[in-house]
């Protein structure tokens, strides 16, 4: 494979005084195959710019080309795959070396993108077309599905990617400010001189904000503030983070990033009050072409030019109706780009952006054209409230300053706003406004926690905290900005991310769907990665025209928890569950067991040939670490009455040195967990469960003990880790066993189904049972935990003539699958009674009672209910998934296979499943649907059994 390799000195420019690049190091990634290298501090966006790249990706729906819009995390065009990750954000993710970094969603490549023609086939793409097309005939479902599933704009999830690491934690900071930039640093640190903790959280990787990318004066205010915040101990800054949601009373949930050895911290915190100071984002003009690579806003501009010290373009057209677009072409000239600036403010504006995969010419309302490669738009603002949505506050249509502006009003105390969210103003006033509602932030938190604690300091004006009202802070002032949204209402993309149009918000309204609400959720317009921040202000305005309402009127959609998308694993958090291993652990290390997670446990999933270890089950001797079964001793007279209430089988005749097979149902009949219990002495048993259902049966035994019935004289108590476990199984397993036990174990004295106690390889103390899951004479063996490791090197050593070795889970399921035996939770599921499990031998109904009993009365009758089946392919070399559907000759759903494998022991595939009641008689011949869409017939057949369906090699 050539190795193409892209220098960054294309547009890099040379160092600038706020650049966040290192440059005196170098890293190397790939971008599709092609090596591209970058500086620490680089985005993974920036360093690609750097090179040249102006295409990221390609659109959702058209495929069109997409470059960079904003170039922070709310980028619609930068959305990437970078290893077994997808839909990462490339203009904030930092680049790292050895990063293989692709675009999703193209084929056969970014350039030529088959899916493109999609931009020929728009017009059958219109508004709605989702709730248009794919209705009927409903038999073309599947058919329809297949097709859609291709157009799935996302990436790709490996199925069995690397496991990451997610974490929480709880914190109760005093005052909580969600956002780093000017204003929220100052309110940060005069929260914290007040007296209060203060968690201080930033989406960025660095604080700042808009001083980041500013001119001298504002990189040395940033420096002064920066400072300050990190001379104060109270406060915890959290860069790389986000505010995801606000709930009651404050309940805040904070994703965390860029952790050590943590992919995202779910941090929920409860705060005494919650300044919100998430600053402003810069909205998008619509006009046609507004999406061609090269179209960017003045922020995204400047923090190329400021921050990774990048050229955006030669020659640009600088659209501006603001102080920041006007800095941006001041910006773009020092770096030296030639520059046309536009005044909006007076009414010229851009009404076209044309270019064949990017920007080429640039046509004005004047009727002008001019060439650039660049155009910059600087047209308005919009305020990001969610969190004051989420307090209950609902913004406020401003037109003088075209952007909707929170409700202080309907805000409750423990929310205040500061900086740009909350009005405009000099840098100065800024910070002073953040200051002020900082002081008061912690008057309020601080007089909060002393009423909850009873307690009534005094403040250093000498009043009683506790008693103190909440003082309003100052409002900001307005800038007057004008109404600038769209050129034309039919031209241009409202939002990037699900290639909403304008004209699509236009026949939106023209077919009924006339509030901002419907609009939304019949257009998916707000509905993609941006969730509206950048496009609802643009939706709205264009609904009240096509309504012929004010903006205000029309009002804006809601803004729901969560703020921004958050990954599953952050919600779930942190794996509280323990990593186990059995004492036998190091053996299975050290020959090679390749390890398989079963729950909490750590076991063999085989030794190197599954199929050989059957093999050697079947004709000598085997053994296997079982330690994770389940294991409860229980103790006391009322034993059976208790054994009686949770299993459906009787108990009361068990005699002592009898071991019995035991189903346990819930209250709805369904299958809970299976097992065998063991009578050790007169008052003395031990209970074996599934291994994932340990915990799960000793509360349930518990419950009913504590709450039904707490007369009832039994004590439990959970052994699992106090005993290792080891099965020895195959028709030489009476010989290995003989050579270390002093128990007789000649079938007149230890039959089928039986328990002893003794000695094992010196051990004392060992339970032994002797039954049998694979389907051959085995032994069960318990020994005290300290000593597995012994009993099993003792036990190979001693089988070494006999040709004894390990087998691990996977041979166990093939034997017991050969044998017929069900798994619980894998041949039976959430709905499973004990009758559609085929258990109806074990269910005993003349019992007074038992747990379940009402639903399986019912289920014995009724005869419509699933049966599990043994099934044989009628092709011996095709073994259908697990899960593969079982379907009628209309293609309906009649069945599943609940497992499946290969018999080394029969040389052909072998099958249980759950199938409808009509077709479960032996012989009926059913259909598999495969999981590449072929179609196999399978036979039922007259027992679960594939293999000695009588039992015998078991009992001699």
């Amino acid at each position: 494979m050539t190795r193409r390799t892209v220098g960054t000195g294309d547009c890099r420019l040379g160092s600038r005084p706020g650049e966040v690049i290192d440059r005196s190091r170098t890293l190397e990634f790939r971008w599709n195959g092609a090596v591209h290298r970058a500086h620490p501090g680089d985005t993974i966006a920036s360093a690609l710019a750097a090179a040249g790249v102006r295409v990221f990706s390609r659109s959702y729906k058209y495929h069109r080309p997409r470059g960079l819009l904003t170039a922070d995390i709310l980028d619609p065009g930068c959305l990437l795959q970078v290893g077994d990750e997808p839909n990462v954000r490339g203009a904030h993710r930092l680049a790292e070396a050895g990063m293989d970094v692709r675009s999703q969603n193209t084929w056969p490549s970014l350039r030529y993108d088959v899916k493109a023609v999609n931009q020929v086939a728009g017009r059958f793409l219109a508004t709605g077309f989702y709730y248009k097309t794919f209705i009927k005939p409903e038999r073309l479902w599947p058919a329809y599905e297949r097709v859609l599933r291709r157009f799935v704009h996302a990436g790709e999830v490996p199925p069995d990617g690397e496991q990451l690491y997610y974490d929480k934690r709880y914190a109760h900071p005093d005052v909580l400010v969600a956002g780093g930039g000017p204003a929220g640093m100052a309110a940060a640190v005069a929260a914290a001189r007040a007296g209060a903790t203060v968690m201080l959280v930033e989406q960025e990787h660095q604080l700042g904000g808009h001083l980041r990318w500013g001119d001298a004066d504002d990189l040395r205010v940033r420096a002064e503030l920066v400072a300050a915040v990190e001379a104060e101990p109270g406060i915890e800054v959290l860069t790389d983070s986000v505010v995801a949601a606000r709930y009651d009373d404050n309940w805040l949930a904070v994703v965390q990033r860029g952790l050590p050895h943590v992919a995202e911290r779910l941090v929920k915190a409860r705060a005494g009050t919650l300044v919100v100071a998430a600053g402003l984002i810069e909205r998008p003009y619509v006009f046609a072409g507004n999406d061609l690579p090269g179209v960017m806003l003045s922020t995204a501009v400047r923090r190329l030019l400021n921050l990774y010290s990048v050229r955006p373009g030669q020659r640009a057209v600088v659209v501006t109706a603001n102080p920041e677009g006007d800095a941006a072409a001041t910006d773009l000239r020092a770096a030296g780009v030639d520059v046309v600036e536009v005044d909006a403010r007076h009414g010229r504006t851009v009404v076209r952006a044309a270019g064949r995969g990017g920007v080429e010419a640039v046509e004005l309302s004047d009727g002008s054209r001019l060439d650039a490669d660049l155009l910059v738009t600087a047209t308005g603002w919009t305020a990001p409230t969610s969190l004051l949505n989420m307090s209950g506050s609902n913004p406020v249509y401003r037109p003088d300053a075209a952007r909707f502006v929170p409700d202080p009003a309907a805000t409750p105390d423990t929310v205040i706003a500061v900086g740009g969210i909350a009005g405009d103003g000099t840098l100065e006033e800024l910070v002073a406004h953040a200051e002020a509602a900082g002081r008061e932030a912690a008057a309020r938190a601080l007089s909060l926690a002393a009423a909850h604690a009873r307690i009534r300091p005094t403040s250093p004006g000498g009043a009683d905290a506790a008693e103190r009202a909440p003082e309003p802070v100052a409002p900001l002032g307005l800038r007057r900005h004008p109404e600038l949204f769209f050129a034309t209402p039919i031209g241009g993309f409202v939002d990037m991310s699900e290639d909403v149009s304008a004209k699509d918000i236009l026949t939106a309204v023209q077919e009924g769907y006339d509030s901002s609400e419907l609009v939304k959720r019949y257009t998916t317009a707000t509905m993609g990665p941006a969730q509206g921040k950048l496009e609802t202000v643009n939706t709205v305005a264009l609904v009240a025209h096509a309504t012929g309402s004010t903006i205000a009127e029309t009002g804006a959609t809601t803004w729901r928890p969560m703020y921004t998308p958050v990954t599953l694993g952050a919600l779930a958090g942190r794996r509280f569950e323990p990593v186990r291993h059995s004492p036998m652990q190091p053996w299975h290390e050290a020959h090679r067991a390749a390890p398989l997670v079963a729950g909490q446990w750590i076991r063999p999933e085989h030794y190197g040939d599954p199929a050989a270890e059957v093999r050697n089950v079947r004709a000598g001797v085997g053994i296997i670490d079982v330690t994770p079964i389940g294991k409860l001793d229980l103790q006391g007279p009322d034993v059976p009455k208790l054994l009686n209430l949770l299993y459906v089988n009787k108990w009361s005749q068990l005699g002592v040195g009898r071991v019995r097979y035991g189903v346990m149902c819930a209250d709805d009949g369904v299958v809970l967990d299976d097992g065998v219990t063991g009578r050790l002495g007169e008052h003395h048993y031990l209970m074996s469960t599934t291994s994932s259902g340990a915990g799960t049966v000793w509360e349930w035994a518990e419950n009913w003990l504590q709450t039904e019935h707490p007369d009832w004289r039994v004590h439990i108590t959970p052994v699992t880790t106090a005993f290792a476990s080891i099965n020895v199984a195959g028709p030489r397993s009476r010989e290995l066993l003989a050579r270390l036990t002093d128990v007789d174990l000649a079938n007149e004295a230890f039959g089928y189904m039986n328990v002893r106690t003794g000695t094992i390889a010196g051990v004392a103390d060992c339970v032994l049972w002797r039954i049998g899951f694979t389907g051959e004479l085995s032994y069960e063996l318990h020994v005290p935990a300290s000593y597995g490791l012994h009993v099993w090197e003792s036990l190979m050593a001693a089988g070494a003539d006999l040709g004894v070795a390990p087998f691990g889970v996977e041979a166990q399921r093939i034997l017991r699958l050969e044998k017929g035996h069900l798994i619980v939770g894998q041949d039976t599921d959430g709905l499973t009674k004990a009758y559609s499990a085929g258990l109806a031998w074990a269910v005993k109904l003349d019992k007074p009672d038992f747990v379940g009993k009402p639903e399986l009365q019912w289920q014995s009758e009724h005869d419509d209910h699933p049966r599990l089946v043994g099934l044989q392919p009628l092709d011996p070399t095709v073994v259908p998934e697990e899960a593969s559907q079982i379907i009628s000759d209309g293609g309906h759903i009649v069945g599943r296979i609940t497992s499946s494998r290969m018999s080394p022991t029969l040389g052909r595939s072998i099958c249980l499943g759950q199938v409808d009641a009509h077709l479960a008689d032996a012989g009926t011949r059913l259909t598999v649907r495969l999981r590449d869409g072929r179609d196999t017939l399978v036979e039922v057949m007259a027992e679960h059994a594939h293999f000695d369906p009588e039992g015998e090699r078991q009992r001699v």
